[in-house]
């Protein structure tokens, strides 16, 4: 009989945990997206809605909230109940980012979020204007070093890559770029056809297209490995920098969401982002693409995330890295 008393309430919780994945869900799920509307997360996520309606037998409802860098998207999902019904989709920013530059956040991601999926990381490069001399990443930082402030970098908030690398350059390698702000990424870009600015770092897709009409140059894609669409594309890596800052998309439910409901999610995205042909048209045509740990079960998206988190620890610390 104690031996029964022992096991039962342990049968109890996984048969308990069976029915909740079972009948979830019952009614609409929401997931909220730390960017504006049109956005490239915004639109990667609309690609996801029948295939999860047609998954999960309900609908499913896109919300924008962009304020904050994903911190009032994140604080939302904190305030909801953790039964799976309320999902945030967020990037680096929000989750491995802001949480070591910035003090006095109103969440701890470590633990009030559960990661459930990688969606795709992002494809980046580093651009600049078609009349800059530099045609390779190597060539830029040499004017920028022969020429302190002298080349005009175009950037776009505090948890972006463009704004990440400008610091990370002046603070580590004390190579100083003049970061000229923008509202957006895209403003970044266009500033940099227009020839207000020098250089940026932006999709690779975008960047990509600008260089081919002849108003920009392509440098270097961000990434550890060449990306089989841009193959010709040398890596920051290739070109003498030692840090690739990455961003990335990903889903989070609050913190004691049951597991069974985490990794249908996980099975569900895993292998929406698997089809081909949603990979080219969503995920590459937005300038993202299914790297690792996409398509791998939940353990293994919190280790990346631990690894990130432990890159911009790197970036404060060694590099004295600070966000102005």
């Amino acid at each position: 009989m104690p031996m029964l008393r022992l096991v039962a309430p342990a049968m109890f919780a996984l048969l308990a945990g069976t029915c909740v994945a079972q009948s979830y869900p019952t009614k609409p799920l929401r997931v909220m997206v730390a960017s504006v509307a049109g956005g490239p997360p915004d639109i990667i996520m609309r690609g996801f809605s029948d295939p999860l309606r047609q998954e999960f037998g309900q609908p499913v409802i896109i919300e924008n909230v962009p304020q904050g860098d994903g911190i009032v998207a994140a604080q939302n999902l904190i305030r909801s109940s953790a039964d799976g019904y309320n999902i945030l989709m967020a990037s680096a920013g929000a989750i491995t980012v802001n949480p070591v530059l910035q003090a006095n956040l109103p969440y701890e991601p470590q633990k009030d979020l559960a990661p459930m999926v990688m969606i795709a990381q992002f494809n980046s490069v580093f651009v600049v204007n078609a009349a800059v001399p530099a045609k390779s990443l190597k060539e830029l930082i040499a004017l920028a070093k022969a020429k302190p402030g002298s080349i005009t970098f175009g950037t776009a908030g505090t948890p972006t890559t463009s704004n990440l690398y400008v610091e990370w350059f002046r603070h580590n390698q004390g190579i100083d770029f003049y970061n000229v702000p923008y509202k957006s990424n895209p403003q970044a870009l266009q500033a940099v056809v227009a020839g207000e600015v020098q250089a940026t770092v932006f999709a690779a897709g975008a960047a990509v297209a600008q260089a081919r009409a002849g108003k920009a140059r392509v440098l270097a894609i961000i990434s550890e490995k060449r990306v089989a669409g841009y193959p010709d594309l040398p890596t920051v890596r290739e070109e003498g920098l030692d840090i690739v800052i990455r961003n990335w998309y990903g889903l989070f439910a609050r913190a004691g969401t049951p597991r069974e409901i985490i990794d249908r999610w996980n099975r569900t995205v895993s292998k929406v982002t698997l089809d081909a042909g949603f990979q080219e048209k969503i995920l590459f045509n937005n300038g993202m693409e299914r790297a690792a740990p996409s398509g791998e079960p939940v353990e293994a998206f919190a280790q990346f995330l631990a690894r990130d988190r432990a890159l911009y620890e790197r970036l404060k610390n060694e590099g004295k890295l600070k966000v102005e």
